[in-house]
């Protein structure tokens, strides 16, 4: 995976299990997830990267990737996963337009993170890939009601809320953004998406009578 130099995004290895226990150790990390896995607990943490080994080769360009950031003097430090993943088929969010090969951008760091502007630079490497590599047709953004963060960060990426729906067992805000939208959304800064996101999302002024 090629990455910003500010941040290190690889496979996850069998070795990383100590990580994936840290990052989901803190229940701030867990509250809001779709997911059931207790990752926090070694077993299941072991069978998730084992998982994910195949998933990588049956998937090519797609998947989870562990995410550092290099330390001043040399090293890393571990933040937590970025991840592209197929949009699953059992959803009803197909009324939303969600279409068959669309893949879902996802994040999970550390709370010591947590507004450091990672979020946002490990978004906009993932869908520099989506776009320019995989030519996917719509990468997707799916969270819980209650993540205002989550949110923000797809607004100020240039993600377009698309409606409510249930995904993975869970009511979910979906947010899309298409291929098609991307040339004109790349070159802007996420202050001027962000802005851009406001204006589209204000109410019109009434007209006069």
């Amino acid at each position: 995976m090629h990455a910003d130099a500010r941040l290190r995004l690889r496979e996850f290895q069998p070795g990383d299990a100590s990580d994936v226990l840290a990052l989901h150790a803190d229940p701030r990390v867990r509250a809001l997830l779709p997911d059931e896995q207790p990752l926090h607990e070694p077993r299941w943490a072991a069978n998730f990267l084992a998982c994910l080994r195949d998933f990588y080769r049956r998937h090519e360009g797609l998947g989870i990737w562990r995410c550092a950031v290099p330390l001043t003097g040399g090293g890393e430090q571990f933040t937590g996963w970025f991840s592209l993943m197929p949009m699953q088929p059992a959803t009803d969010a197909a009324a939303l337009g969600v279409g068959p090969g669309d893949v879902e951008l996802g994040s999970r760091l550390l709370p010591a993170h947590w507004g450091s502007g990672l979020s946002l630079l490990g978004g906009e490497v993932l869908l520099r890939h989506a776009f320019t590599r995989q030519q996917v047709r719509a990468v997707w953004g799916v969270c819980h009601p209650d993540n205002r963060a989550a949110r923000a960060c797809l607004d100020a990426l240039g993600f377009a809320p698309r409606g409510r729906a249930r995904y993975e067992g869970q009511l979910s805000d979906h947010h899309v953004l298409e291929a098609a939208d991307w040339p004109a959304i790349q070159p802007l800064s996420h202050r001027e998406r962000l802005r851009r996101h406001r204006q589209a999302a204000a109410p019109s002024s009434p007209v006069p009578a």
